[in-house]
């Protein structure tokens, strides 16, 4: 017995390096994104509360409890982990049972009936050896897989939470730009009662009042345009929170009063480590890892460990002077001769581990690029909005002088139509710019994995 015990040491010892080396990313990024200026690294768990909208709150908390995809999600994670379970069993012996009892009688021609009756019990026990690891390696690849399923869910979340913030602010533009467009039209209207009343008393001919009409018309069209714009964006934001879009009305907040969070440049590019697609591709290449060495270890010899026992007797539902069974058995399997197939399905598997390390390596990289463009893409918004209101003012200064002019009659209908579009333009313009700007700041929060608390899961559920 004890020359057993020395090859199974030395077989476990060799088998500590039999595997081998788990391939690592050797990509280093950056300290810092290309536009530090500052060494702020705090990004807001819940981001979206920095725009003070209140009601946008309460639509994340809805998308969250009620979005489909994200319940799909959830229920992805469930079955993750019920095949981790599943996984982790097998380091546990299987057990059985099993009984009997009965009796038959025999009796032939001319000679005495016979009666047997007899009652056993019997229990099993068996138990893989994990020698070369390989249960392990099964475990360590669904727990990579697990991880990966809820990094997935963080993705899914992190979508969300952005499609939501970025319809609602859509929704509060449009339903501005159309206030906007009905002012617009109002102003149209007062100025054609002027050019009417000009007409009438013969100092502009018909052709103005014909494209003073023209441009009235151009805003009611718009106006028409932007309500349904309105409603397509109220619709869209009705599904991602999980409500049918028919009846679905929410309180608004001021487009014009939300805050525009700044986040600051310079931040340490190991963030980016919390985006879900990275710790997504980290988790692949972990269960390429684990894979390796569970392909490996099919190489080797397998071990299994069975014992049984039971008692028996020759009487019926009684273990009356029973007869007792004990055996003891050790398996060994071992593949001879396979024509290469074990070695080729490692091989398949390192090759596996190295197309997931270069997957990992492109998801840091295209998260600098897409970190780098949305901080550049929030400066270029900023900037963009502040001269987008120094037009609009400028535009309305023209308008007045040029309404002045013409009621005066020093200026003719066509200074007076174009300080009009103009201004009606800049006004439009500068709505859109503000949305623009909130939304490359959503981006922006995307893009960095906003949202993560400090156990890397999105906030959310946390029983997983």
């Amino acid at each position: 017995m004890k020359y057993i015990y020395m090859v199974t040491v030395v077989i476990f010892i060799g088998g500590c390096s039999i595997h081998p080396d788990a391939l690592q990313s050797s990509f280093e990024p950056p300290k810092e994104f290309s536009l530090a200026t500052s060494n702020s690294s705090n990004i807001s768990k819940i981001w979206w509360q920095n725009f003070d909208a209140p009601t946008l709150n309460s639509l994340m908390e809805q998308a969250l409890e009620n979005n489909p995809d994200i319940l799909i999600a959830y229920e992805n994670i469930v079955q993750a982990r019920l095949q981790l379970g599943i996984s982790e069993d097998a380091y546990l012996p299987q057990i059985s049972a099993s009984g009997n009892t009965g009796g038959s009688q025999t009796e032939a021609s001319g000679s005495d009936a016979r009666t047997s009756r007899s009652t056993s019990a019997t229990l099993r026990i068996s138990y893989e050896i994990d020698l070369w690891g390989k249960i392990a390696a099964n475990n360590e690849q669904a727990q990579a897989r697990f991880n990966a399923t809820k990094h997935d869910t963080d993705a899914a979340i992190l979508s969300l939470y952005a499609s939501v913030a970025q319809s609602y602010f859509s929704l509060l533009s449009t339903n501005e730009r159309l206030k906007i467009a009905k002012d617009n039209l109002n102003i149209s209207s007062q100025l054609m009662q002027i050019v009417e009343a000009k007409y009438k008393s013969g100092s502009v001919s018909l052709l103005d009042v014909s494209r003073q009409k023209s441009s009235l018309l151009s805003q009611q069209a718009n106006v028409d345009s932007l309500i349904l714009q309105a409603a397509q964006a109220k619709n869209a934001l009705a599904v991602l929170t999980g409500s049918a879009p028919q009846g679905f009305d929410t309180v608004l907040d001021s487009f014009w009063d939300l805050s525009i969070p700044t986040v600051e440049a310079g931040l340490p590019s190991e963030l980016l480590l919390n985006r879900p697609d990275i710790a997504h591709a980290k988790a692949n290449l972990e269960a390429s890892n684990a894979a390796i060495k569970s392909a490996s270890a099919d190489r080797f010899p397998s071990f299994s460990l069975s014992g049984s026992g039971g008692l028996s007797s020759d009487a019926l539902l009684s273990f009356k002077d029973p007869t007792s069974i004990l055996s003891l058995v050790l398996n060994a399997a071992y593949t001879i001769f396979d024509g290469g197939r074990l070695n080729d399905l490692t091989d398949a598997e390192i090759s596996k581990a190295k197309s997931a390390v270069q997957s990992y390596n492109k998801a840091i990289l295209t998260a600098l690029q897409e970190s780098d463009d949305a901080l550049l893409n929030v400066a270029h918004q900023t900037s963009q909005e502040t001269l987008q209101k120094q037009i609009a003012e400028e535009s309305l200064r023209s308008l007045d002088i040029a309404s002045i002019q013409y009621r005066h009659g020093s200026a003719d209908l066509t200074t007076l139509l174009d300080a009009q579009n103009k201004y009606f333009s800049s006004r439009d313009s500068l709505a859109v710019q503000r949305l623009n700007h909130l939304n490359a700041v959503v981006t922006l929060y995307k893009v960095l994995g906003g949202g993560w608390n400090e156990t890397g899961l999105l906030i959310g559920r946390q029983d997983f």
